[in-house]
């Protein structure tokens, strides 16, 4: 394999921008465990009792926004979402990717290509899905990566794995 490295300009997401990407995963994957209670109220509210919709509204006002912020809370406050939301420039190699910060207390920290499970592109942000919690992400802004680059990506990990 010869030795290509690609480094990229300064780069950052925004915070609502990675919750709001999480969220849309996590809502993509437990879509129905959220829809489930709900419409069991509902049609027990159309067949046994009204006071089900009470239940119903409780559950979409009260627990939905409680799991929502434990995600943000387990998610949020992770080491990855930090990588992705300070301002950085990668250098992307054979090894793997390396994140360097612009501010000088975070140090470099290096993610090999064994570490990421694969890299999807979704609504302008490439997503490094990596080992770890099932969430577990580095987020870029596609901006920064031209085709070329998002091609060399993509050979990088197929030869890791």
């Amino acid at each position: 394999m010869n030795e290509r490295t690609v480094t990229t300009g300064n780069c950052s997401i925004s915070s609502g921008r990675y919750m709001r990407q999480l969220c849309l995963m996590f809502l993509a994957d437990n879509w129905l465990w959220m829809v489930l209670p709900i419409a069991i109220c509902a049609i027990l509210a159309f067949f046994v009792d009204v006071r089900f919709i009470i239940v119903a509204m409780m559950i979409l006002f009260i627990v939905m926004p409680m799991v929502l912020a434990l995600l943000y809370f387990y998610y949020g406050f992770s080491p990855e979402a930090r990588w992705s939301i300070m301002e950085k420039t990668l250098t992307i190699g054979n090894e793997g990717i390396t994140l360097t910060f612009t501010d000088e207390r975070m140090k470099k920290h290096a993610i090999g290509w064994n570490d990421v499970l694969h890299i999807i592109e979704k609504d302008n942000v490439l997503l490094f899905m990596l080992k770890g919690k099932r969430y577990t992400c580095l987020m870029l802004p596609a901006s920064i990566v031209n085709p070329d680059v998002t091609q060399a990506l993509r050979q990088f990990a197929t030869q890791a794995h």
